[in-house]
């Protein structure tokens, strides 16, 4: 019952969180690399506090997520791109609640969620290129034609969606809010509004998205990296039903310990929904990928 209760609460934030990530990163001038919380407080979170959050708003951080939650978002790494973590930081989860000084930039939380993991859980880590499986995504049919489910993102949508980017550079930049999004969530068979995406166990759905951005979804699905060789480029919408095959996959990545719900007997594997949905296939492939090694990473100094 526990993981169910984090289910819902994850899948009430999906859409919201989906449209930050697409239109905010990387607006704005670089991030300072030293930037910090001006005052944060960590505390245990029980077994029986299903809360699974994180998120940013004027002057204040809130996180209540496992420890790996916060380290994949400050790395601004995929779990398998992070090795040699000790096994605790899945299971243990700390609310984190702390003042953001004023005048930070959005861009920044990597960079202050990374100090604070330095400065509170000892972190210590080294980049090396080691040599990895991998996928190649890549259309399935030699006439390029693609699945029913995957279409070119409307032309008022593409307007749309260019709006909200200049918006937001003009946010990042002190000239104006953030972009304005629809207030109403959509219920889990609606339509999904422009730009938003959908992602219970079993089902993906996103719209006004590159298939880079397509990409990581699928990687932290197959555990796997996924390397983009389709060629597609401009916005497209999709919609993939399929058969979770042992991992959960929420809005921070994969859920550790979390029980794949029972899945649709007539719902096809991930790769064979890919090919019939999608009309893309993933071709196994072996070379050297860059990954983040842990040196070091401790439990927390506590409030």
């Amino acid at each position: 019952m526990r993981i169910r209760s984090l289910a819902v609460s994850v899948l009430a934030v999906v859409p919201a969180i989906a449209a930050a990530q697409q239109f905010l990163p990387n607006l704005g001038p670089p991030a300072d690399p030293n930037a910090r919380f001006e005052e944060a407080a960590i505390k245990p979170i029980g077994s029986g506090n299903g809360q699974l959050l994180m998120r940013m708003t004027p002057g204040r951080f809130e996180s209540y997520v496992s420890v790996s939650v916060v380290l994949r978002q400050a790395l601004q790494k995929v779990d398998y791109q992070i090795v040699g973590a000790p096994g605790w930081i899945d299971s243990e989860r700390y609310a984190i609640t702390a003042k953001v000084p004023d005048g930070v930039p959005l861009t920044a939380t990597a960079a202050m969620l990374t100090n604070l993991l330095k400065d509170r859980f000892q972190l210590a880590t080294h980049l090396e290129t080691r040599e990895r499986p991998f996928f190649e995504l890549v259309i399935a049919r030699p006439d390029g034609k693609l699945g029913p489910n995957l279409t070119s993102t409307s032309a008022e949508c593409q307007a749309t969606i260019a709006e909200r980017i200049a918006a937001s550079k003009a946010a990042a930049a002190g000239r104006g809010g953030p972009p304005p999004l629809p207030l109403a969530l959509p219920g889990p068979n609606d339509p999904l509004p422009c730009g938003f995406a959908r992602t219970p166990p079993g089902r993906l759905g996103m719209s006004g998205r590159t298939i880079a951005q397509v990409v990581p979804m699928l990687a932290d699905l197959l555990g796997r990296p996924v390397i983009d060789k389709t060629g597609l480029t401009g916005l497209y919408d999709l919609a993939l039903t399929y058969a979770p095959e042992g991992r959960v996959v929420g809005p921070f990545g994969p859920t550790p310990g979390a029980t794949p719900p029972p899945s649709d007997p007539d719902a096809p594997s991930l790769s064979v929904a890919l090919q019939e949905q999608l009309g893309l296939k993933l071709e196994s492939a072996r070379g050297p990928v860059e990954v983040l090694v842990i040196d070091r990473i401790e439990r927390p100094t506590l409030d």
